[in-house]
């Protein structure tokens, strides 16, 4: 058994900008080596549109904070608030995974 540590954010979207934050949500965890990623999910939710959560596993809690630093993480951060109809609700829910 090891220990994974988990990450989420909600994000709700202005409705016309859907599909862009789709496109460079993929676009990015598609191009960026993040070390000590184990894995990711956006989840769009099915209820509340244009509200998705950014689920994402790593190998440690500092993988992710080394993540956070990067300028393609911050280039990143700074085109999606852009798209944002609301605030990101960061560190959303967070902690330890015992798989």
């Amino acid at each position: 058994m090891s220990d994974l540590f988990m990450h989420i954010g909600k994000f709700v979207v202005q409705p016309e900008k859907h599909d862009d934050f789709v496109a460079l949500m993929r676009e990015y965890e598609g191009s960026v080596r993040q070390d000590g990623l184990s894995h990711s999910n956006v989840v769009e939710d099915e209820e509340t549109s244009n509200t998705f959560l950014h689920v994402t596993f790593w190998n440690t809690r500092d993988d992710w904070v080394a993540i956070e630093k990067t300028d393609a993480h911050q280039k990143m951060h700074t085109a999606r608030t852009a798209m944002l109809a609301e605030e990101m609700q960061h560190d959303f829910l967070c902690g330890k995974v015992h798989v």
